[in-house]
């Protein structure tokens, strides 16, 4: 069945056979991301591997971020910097409570994925204020 989810063409599957057929044998039709304008503005033109088309360049990207960074050891080495900043956390929200200050959680919680990204990233938190990473954030989000 095919039908129209705004305006994006969209198969929808009900079987295990078509399903197969979709994802094994025509994998290569289906798997490919949009091509989008402001995507090309952000990317400069470059690759990157969220909307990179399914191609050999893709596939090796990809080949080795599962070998490479997303591995259980790599995650696990980054578990003890998790769990401070978790911490730290964890404690200016008990300090908030305790004065009856009002928290922005959004923020908060903006703040410390950005300050993990970075520690995991560039191996710092101290000098993140240099990296406004919650402002590229915001930025790209408001092109999209």
């Amino acid at each position: 069945m095919s039908i129209r989810l705004g305006s994006v063409p969209t198969i929808v599957v009900s079987s295990p056979q078509a399903a197969e057929m979709f994802l094994k044998t025509h994998d290569d039709v289906f798997a490919s991301r949009p091509k989008l304008q402001v995507l090309q503005s952000i990317y400069n033109g470059k690759k990157g591997i969220a909307f990179t088309e399914h191609e050999s360049y893709w596939c090796s990207v990809r080949k080795l971020c599962s070998q490479q960074l997303f591995t259980v050891s790599k995650i696990e080495s980054f578990a003890p910097s998790r769990k401070e900043l978790l911490t730290h956390f964890i404690e200016s929200l008990k300090k908030a409570a305790t004065t009856k200050e009002v928290v922005n959680i959004s923020k908060m919680v903006g703040n410390l994925n950005e300050k993990m990204t970075l520690k995991m990233i560039l191996g710092l938190v101290e000098k993140y204020e240099e990296f406004n990473l919650q402002e590229l954030i915001e930025d790209v989000t408001a092109l999209f």
